[in-house]
């Protein structure tokens, strides 16, 4: 299929790599702060309780969505050869969320003690889903400055509709719903506009090619199997210790999520450009780039990990209370998983640029097993700390395996690596 047409560079000339990390930081950066600033606002105008039914409302809805959204924006990123049309991924982004909007209400009726929070955030996510299939437009054509402002819409006005509805009605169930009104202002009034100026359609197809869907579903799976790696401690947590433990949990992890930021800000700058090295062959410059993000990941692990080692009881302290502060044990813990996870993300995002989509399955497979039979073992014993340790465990198999399959991307034929012609199906 010949490449579509590329808009005028006037309105969708792509920017620099610089400029591209430094809009998709400050996106990351504020969509993270306003995400922990809704568990902080939680924590003080409520209770434990009320942070760990949120979280549970998270952890029940977010490995659904993730796997059944198939990870349609890495595949519409590295999409170097421009093999589908537009119009075909957000058809397919479509009949997902329809799907997982199902599943999310026979989850609200197996958990009725939660059932307004996980419904609002299901819609929630839908919405952000529809959204992820226009970043993903953007990014293939490294327009992430378009993808930094609206997720910093996104970010802000749920943070702000969260906090009014809580404050308000006390009510953690009613205040997820202006989560789900945000991603729904954001969606209609910026994203949908901005592909429709920056990008020539069709945005709709009634064919879905199979290709795409053979393409798309290991990577699905495996994104799936990445939030459920994160939901894995706070389950077992919850049938061990109740929500309260869930609540305190969530609070401390979030804190990483500000090393996150940095890496996830680089890893998705990098991704197009990366997956364009691979595309051509250029296996020095493929390497090189992925070598200079780890060391920056590496950096940036290694700096919260003694932040928390060094001031992380007046650190909790200050930003949940005292109940938080006595957990200072596990919250060390927790930055070292982190910062070991930060070096196997950078090897997952070039292994996604490689587009080796199935291989990431088994891997993911065997985390999430090691995972669950870590904290299967250590929680009941060790509480918070071995939730901790559990997750540490994971995490250094993850960055094994992933980098195992790096290895073996390098060592294949560009030609393999992925790519398809939707006209064959």
């Amino acid at each position: 299929m010949p490449a579509e047409p590329s808009a005028p560079s006037t309105s969708s000339g792509s920017l620099g790599l610089r400029a591209g990390v430094l809009w998709t930081f400050g996106g990351q950066l504020t969509y993270a702060a306003a995400q922990w600033a809704m568990v902080a606002v939680l924590a003080h105008l409520g209770t434990p309780s009320t942070v760990g039914s949120y979280a549970l409302g998270l952890a029940l809805t977010s490995p659904l969505f993730l796997m059944l959204g198939l990870q349609l924006r890495s595949v519409q990123a590295t999409d170097a050869r421009n093999d589908t049309p537009f119009g075909q991924y957000v058809s397919l982004r479509v009949l997902c969320m329809i799907a997982a909007l199902v599943l999310t209400g026979v989850l609200a009726l197996l958990y009725p003690q939660a059932w307004a929070v996980i419904g609002w955030l299901g819609l929630a996510k839908a919405l952000e889903g529809l959204s992820d299939v226009c970043y993903g437009r953007m990014q293939q054509r490294e327009r992430l400055d378009v993808v930094a402002r609206s997720t910093m819409l996104r970010g802000v006005l749920s943070l702000v509709l969260l906090v009014g509805l809580f404050a308000w009605s006390h009510s953690v169930g009613l205040s997820t719903a202006g989560v789900a009104l945000a991603n729904l202002l954001v969606l209609i009034g910026y994203d949908i506009p901005q592909v429709r100026r920056l990008t020539p359609g069709p945005y709709f197809s009634r064919v879905v090619p199979p290709a795409l869907i053979r393409l798309a579903w290991p990577l699905g799976a495996v994104v799936g199997l990445v939030s459920l790696s994160s939901t894995i401690p706070r389950l077992v947590l919850d049938h061990s210790s109740g929500s309260h433990l869930v609540g305190i949990y969530s609070a401390l992890i979030y804190v990483n999520v500000a090393g996150s930021v940095v890496v996830v800000a680089i890893g998705t700058a990098l991704t197009a450009r990366l997956s364009q090295f691979y595309a051509a062959d250029n296996r020095a410059g493929f390497v090189r780039l992925t070598l200079q993000f780890t060391g920056a990941a590496a950096a940036v692990g290694l700096s919260l990990t003694a932040v928390a080692l060094l001031a992380g009881r007046p650190l909790l302290n200050l930003l949940y209370g005292p109940e938080y502060a006595d957990q200072t044990a596990a919250f060390v813990w927790l930055m070292a998983s982190g910062a070991l996870g930060y070096l196997a993300s950078c090897a997952g995002f070039a292994v996604t640029a490689a587009r080796r989509f199935i291989q990431q399955l088994p891997l993911f497979l065997v985390v999430c097993a090691v995972l669950l039979v870590c904290c299967w073992w250590l929680i009941p014993a060790h509480g918070l700390v071995g939730a901790a340790i559990a997750a540490l465990i994971a995490a250094a198999v993850q960055l094994v395996g992933s980098w195992f399959i790096v290895l073996g991307a390098l060592n294949a034929p560009a030609l393999h690596s992925g790519s398809y012609d939707t006209t064959k199906s």
